[in-house]
């Protein structure tokens, strides 16, 4: 069995020092962290119309980022790419449990530290979704890979985005389903080649089929 996964992608032969690995280990919390607290600094900053320009566009500004970062959809790109990108699946799974857990160690001390408040459920919820994504990260790694398994690895994350950004053809705001234009860029950078994204495509709908048929997304994901 490891050798067929050996045949799907091979592994970098790039060897890093001890170091090296720790520098990138602290490289990708400190990327977690920022953005975790990016994510819940926009979070907390109102909207006030009566304010300067140069002030109103800033607050406008963070509005947006609030509205994509409170979206599934940015996390599952970021910790696709990340997985996708990293020498081999060890590699990206831990690189991708430790971009988790500097996002949520952030996202919640600021919380806790400034307003006193700590949502437990959400820190679960987001904490049992950390937990997992190390599984999620390693089968993530061989969407770079050639051939049909390859092409399975890959159609996860692009038809949950797809679900989530749907909406599009209902509302069509592409702020709020910022998911559909990120399903249509993994769909884009994910596979390796052409050939590669034709093999995607029928995973990617039997996969969003029944998801949408048996309602899984809002089952798994409901809560986040």
């Amino acid at each position: 069995m490891k050798d067929r996964m050996n045949q799907v992608r091979v592994r970098s032969n790039l060897v890093f020092t001890i170091q090296q690995k720790l520098l990138r280990v602290l490289f990708v919390f400190s990327f977690g962290l920022i953005l975790g607290f990016v994510a819940k600094y926009a979070d907390t900053v109102s909207i006030n119309a009566d304010s300067k320009t140069i002030l109103r566009f800033y607050t406008y500004g963070l509005s947006i980022i609030r509205d994509i970062t409170t979206s599934l959809g940015i996390w599952v790109l970021i910790g696709t790419l990340l997985a996708a990108r990293s020498r081999s699946p060890k590699a990206a799974a831990l690189y991708v449990f430790i971009f988790f857990v500097g996002m949520l160690v952030a996202y919640y001390s600021y919380s806790s530290v400034l307003f006193g408040f700590f949502p437990k459920y959400y820190f679960f919820a987001w904490g049992v979704f950390a937990l997992l994504s190390p599984i999620c990260a390693y089968i993530i790694w061989y969407a770079g890979g050639n051939g049909w398994i390859a092409a399975f690895c890959s159609a996860p994350p692009i038809a949950l985005l797809l679900i989530n950004g749907d909406g599009f053809y209902y509302t069509h705001s592409l702020l709020q389903d910022f998911d559909l234009f990120l399903a249509i860029l993994l769909f884009i950078v994910l596979p390796s080649n052409n050939m590669q994204r034709l093999r995607v495509l029928p995973f990617v709908v039997i996969m969003y089929f029944l998801c949408r048929e048996y309602n899984l997304i809002s089952m798994f994901f409901g809560g986040l």
